[in-house]
């Protein structure tokens, strides 16, 4: 199952979609580009609360 987190999503103005078939490599992919086109640093734990929250998975 292919999993996305959208930019768009958290309120960014950016066409940016993280996507791939792992969660972890999915969550870290967006946690790299918020950081390096947003400036915004998100803790391993709170990128993993995003995907929980997304697809209500623990």
């Amino acid at each position: 199952m292919p999993f996305e987190i959208v930019c768009k999503d958290y309120g960014y103005d950016c066409e940016f979609i993280a996507k791939g078939e792992d969660s972890e490599y999915v969550t870290t992919l967006f946690g790299k580009h918020v950081d390096e086109e947003h400036g915004i640093w998100y803790s391993e734990e709170s990128l993993k609360q995003m995907f929980q929250n997304k697809y209500n998975k623990k």
